[in-house]
Formats: structure tokens, C-alpha cells, sequence
């Protein structure tokens, strides 16, 4: 798929990915300390698991990764905020159900640049467990954020140095709320993300997709759902809108679809670094710029698509070749590789002194 095509979708493709994530959670909270305590101090680099206390007790797990430099001194922190789709702390499933490691190379770069990292699975999936009765709200996963920046604070690893935010995709928002209320945020990357509500965004990518009358309904449905915080039976929505909104989570969806991320960003105190694909209309980047404070925000562009992905020609494959079909092997998936100018570039704005 071409990139350009990637960047008007995949924004909705995350979020229709949402169903899922969000009703399949399950599990309990758990039970065990946190792993890796703050009064110890890594004495050599790379990644270990850390656990984080969210909204409400459950416990969030991670991926601390330390920079060489971290051996010696502090070095600056960045935490890595996920989206609100399908995934886990290292990315998110792509186009075609393909995992996207997107902020595990992010990770990995930060520390090739002495920059240590957290990252950690969104409450509800993968190891980050919740009681299926929990539903999503906004509010806490703020709250989850904070408690990355609240251990990058206390971790003599990055204590007393500059903290930052990367986020992507709809994790953009929840960047934005919380580096609007916290101090400690001097700097925010966000990929990807809405520079208008979600509403204008997706309905966008449903009309490039589909035709008018698929971003007309969303349209419809975000308004009678902000409005009454109550969603129709499925049935009664068009076909590519059920998946997108699952009724028990009205609540969590009226909250994020009336999110205009301006007044947040109107709010920051932080220097913002905003990278969308070239095809990036529907992300209105310049809108998400002009309301950040002080001119303190710079748009930047990717060879790749929402995720710094550059697709590599396609895997020329034998059809007739029985591996492919024996015990329902798929066929090989073509590679890709992360737009290293674009890493280069979060890199560089992370890492830049004061």
C-alpha cells in the first residue's frame, strides 16, 4: 500500500481497532510490587521491565530503556505514550494486522542519542491487565502518563534533567493534556496526531475511503453522542462505523471525539515538535502549530507514513509453493524500514541542549 494512502487511513484504522482493545482487556489487576525499584541505579545500559501504578491502582507494564551515557550521569527522559488502538508498548498492529515496532526503534534511537526512555502497554492490553468491568476514560489515562513522568522524575538514571513527551497517533491528545497541566514536560513530540478533533479528522479519511455520505454519518454519530453520551445499536450504523464505536465505551468515545487538542496546546509551556506524513492534510498540522504558545512549535514532514514506515518492494512470491499453504502459513510480509531523517530529526530536538 502506498504511503500516501497509509497516512489518510491509518488514523482510523487505529481507532476502529478500538473494539477490540477496549472490550477485550479482562484480566485482574496485578498483584506483585512493582519490578526494578527507584533507589536502584542500572550499571549497565539497555532495556528492563518496570512497572508503573495507573489510575485506579492497576499496574502498567514497561520498558526502561538506558543510554550508555546513563552509566555515568543523568541524562534527559522521554516518555513514550501509546496511542488508543490495537498494540502494545513496542507499537501498534499496522495495516493488515502487521506489528509496527514504532516505539521501540523510537526507544532505540533515543538511546543511541543518550536519551533514556519508558514505554508501557496501554491499560487493557497486553500485559497491562484491567477487570473487564473497568471501562476506558480520558482521565486516566492522563493519569497513566503522568505516573511515566513521574518515574522518569525519580529515576536517579534522569533525575534533575529535562523530561519530554512522544506520542502518536490519538496518544497525541493525551500528550497534549498532560504536558498542558505538568511543568516538568519541556518538550513534546507528537506523530501523527489530530491536529483537530477526531470528529474532523476521521470523517476526512472516511470521505477519502468511502465517499461524503461515510463522513457525513460519522459526523452524525459524534454529535448525537456528545450530546447524549449514548450510542445506537450497531445495526443502525453504517457498516464501517460499528467497529469504530463499541457502545459500552460512550462514554470514553463522547469524551475523546470532543476533544479539540488546541486548548490544550494553547496551554503548553513546552517547545512541541510535530511530524506528519507529506500527505498530511488531514492532520491539520498547522492548525495544532498556530495555537501553541510563543511560536514554540515547528511541523516537520516524513518520507514515510504515519509511523516513519517507507514500505520496500514487494516480496515476489511462487504461488504455487505449498509452504504457503501448509498448516495456514501466510505469505512472507514485505519489509520496512523507519524513515532514519525523521527518527534523526525526534532525536535531535530531544536531545539538543537547553
Amino acid at each position: 500500500m502506498r504511503t500516501g494512502v497509509r497516512s489518510r487511513l491509518l488514523l482510523s484504522a487505529l481507532l476502529l481497532s478500538l473494539t477490540a482493545a477496549a472490550c477485550g482487556g479482562g484480566g485482574n489487576k496485578a498483584s506483585d510490587e512493582p519490578s526494578d525499584p527507584l533507589d536502584r541505579i542500572s550499571t549497565e545500559p539497555g532495556e528492563r521491565a518496570v512497572q508503573i501504578t495507573g489510575a485506579g491502582k492497576i499496574h502498567l507494564f514497561g520498558t526502561f530503556a538506558i543510554p550508555d551515557a546513563a552509566s555515568g550521569a543523568s541524562v534527559p527522559g522521554a516518555l513514550i505514550i501509546p496511542t488508543a488502538g490495537l498494540g502494545d508498548r513496542d507499537g501498534l498492529i499496522g495495516v493488515g494486522g502487521v506489528p509496527d515496532p514504532v516505539a521501540k526503534e523510537i526507544a532505540q534511537s533515543l538511546s543511541r542519542a543518550g536519551v533514556a526512555s519508558y514505554r508501557y502497554d496501554r491499560r487493557g492490553l497486553a500485559e497491562s491487565k484491567m477487570d473487564p468491568d473497568i471501562r476506558l476514560s480520558v482521565d486516566d489515562l492522563v493519569t497513566d502518563a503522568k505516573a511515566g513522568v513521574d518515574l522518569l522524575a525519580q529515576r536517579k538514571e534522569t533525575a534533575g534533567k529535562p523530561l519530554s513527551l512522544v506520542a502518536y497517533d490519538s496518544g497525541g491528545l493525551i500528550a497534549l493534556r498532560l504536558a498542558a497541566s505538568d511543568d516538568r514536560i519541556k518538550r513534546v513530540v507528537l506523530i501523527a496526531s489530530p491536529g483537530a478533533t477526531l470528529a474532523d479528522v476521521h470523517a476526512a479519511q472516511l470521505t477519502a475511503a468511502n465517499g461524503a455520505a461515510s463522513g457525513d454519518a460519522l459526523r452524525a454519530t459524534v454529535a448525537d453522542l456528545i450530546a447524549t453520551r449514548s450510542l445506537p445499536p450497531p445495526a443502525s450504523l453504517r457498516s464501517e462505523l460499528r467497529p469504530m464505536f463499541p457502545r459500552e465505551e460512550a462514554n470514553f468515545l463522547a469524551d475523546l471525539y470532543a476533544i479539540d487538542p488546541t486548548v490544550d496546546a494553547a496551554k503548553l509551556k513546552a517547545t512541541v515538535l510535530i511530524l506528519v506524513p507529506a500527505d498530511s492534510a488531514a492532520y491539520a498540522p498547522q492548525r495544532l502549530a498556530a495555537a501553541v504558545p510563543n511560536r514554540a512549535a515547528q511541523i516537520a514532514t516524513t518520507v514515510g507514513g504515519p509511523t516513519m514506515s517507507i514500505d520496500a518492494a514487494p516480496v515476489s512470491v511462487n504461488p504455487n509453493d505449498p509452504a504457503l499453504h501448509n498448516n495456514g502459513m501466510a505469505g512472507p510480509v514485505a519489509a520496512a524500514t523507519r524513515d532514519a531523517a525523521a527518527l534523526g530529526k525526534i532525536t535531535g530536538f530531544l536531545s539538543a541542549a537547553p
